[in-house]
């Protein structure tokens, strides 16, 4: 009796033990998989970074060169740069610096900082940019950190230089469309992008 009850307990140890080992080769495919999306993730966050530093140098580049035939080139064999780009923010406080596309949509977005309402200066109004928020690796994702008087820089395809001063900082909900529509200067402008964390959106108002 004693021998078998000996047996048993063997065998529920040898039991536990393969247990133990399918869950750890479990947990330890689960992390690889994680591993992998996460990586995945990073690659292109980093790829769109270096897009955009792309665009960038090629539009340093364009206004260097910008009576000379090197411009024409550069805008026949960029697409982004002969459609869309139609200047460059700069955010001194937070040491960014991103070409501006003229239109808003998905792809574009990815890329780099995008309008979506309102003129480039010196035109009056509202002037709107939503960059996303890429957890403090790209485009908006520190513009939360901006202080009143900190400034902001937009230039246009002419070089031209305007510098806004921040007055607000605030959050509003997905639906909340008064940050556009609302307006308390002459020449606005306001930065959009997504809270991560509660799916607002961290709003930067300013002026000039």
């Amino acid at each position: 009796m004693n021998q078998i009850l000996a047996n048993v307990e063997i065998e529920l140890q040898k039991e536990k033990e393969h247990r133990f080992k399918y869950f750890f080769i479990f947990s330890l495919s689960i992390l690889f998989l994680l591993s992998i999306f996460f990586g995945y993730i990073m690659y292109n966050s980093n790829l769109n970074q270096k897009t955009s530093r792309f665009l960038q140098y090629n539009y340093e580049t364009m206004q260097l060169y910008a009576s000379s035939n090197l411009y024409t080139n550069l805008e026949k064999n960029n697409s982004y740069t002969q459609k869309f780009i139609i200047g460059k923010i700069e955010i001194p406080t937070l040491k960014i610096s991103y070409p501006i596309f003229s239109i808003l949509d998905d792809e574009t977005l990815k890329i780099s900082p995008c309008i979506f309402h309102g003129k480039m200066p010196p035109e009056g109004g509202n002037l709107c940019i939503a960059g996303h928020n890429y957890n403090n690796n790209q485009f908006f994702s520190l513009i939360y950190q901006l202080k009143n008087g900190d400034d902001i820089v937009i230039y246009d395809n002419n070089n031209r230089k305007y510098t806004y001063s921040v007055f607000a900082n605030y959050e509003v909900k997905t639906d909340d469309l008064s940050p556009i529509s609302n307006i308390s200067f002459k020449h606005e402008l306001t930065l959009v992008t997504c809270n991560n964390f509660n799916n607002h959106r961290i709003i930067i108002k300013a002026k000039y």
